[in-house]
């Protein structure tokens, strides 16, 4: 029997989640190779800011990752960004730590 080993991959936001900043976001999920089990951690601890665009790459984040067997997190939501999420109906979609 082969033992699987389960990565966790990390992506850190240290920025606004706007128009400027979305190809930075989008550059980092495509290169990530993501397996059956693997889980996905997004930190947010530095956005303070979210388009409805950065929502449309959180949710096709979150389709490649279950498309793959995998797991997204997001933690560290500020308040406002955590705001949108709520009245977007995202948090309900997402695992939010």
């Amino acid at each position: 029997m082969e033992n699987k080993t389960f990565k966790t991959h990390m992506i850190y936001i240290n920025y606004p989640m706007n128009s400027v900043n979305l190809k930075e976001m989008e550059e980092n999920i495509a290169s990530l190779e993501v397996n059956l089990g693997d889980v996905v951690i997004v930190d947010c601890e530095g956005m303070d800011y979210i388009c409805s665009s950065g929502l449309r790459v959180f949710l096709a984040t979150y389709k490649m990752i279950a498309q793959k067997g995998g797991k997204l997190i997001i933690r560290n939501l500020q308040p406002l960004v955590k705001n949108v999420f709520d009245m977007s109906g995202f948090s309900q979609i997402f695992n939010i730590e």
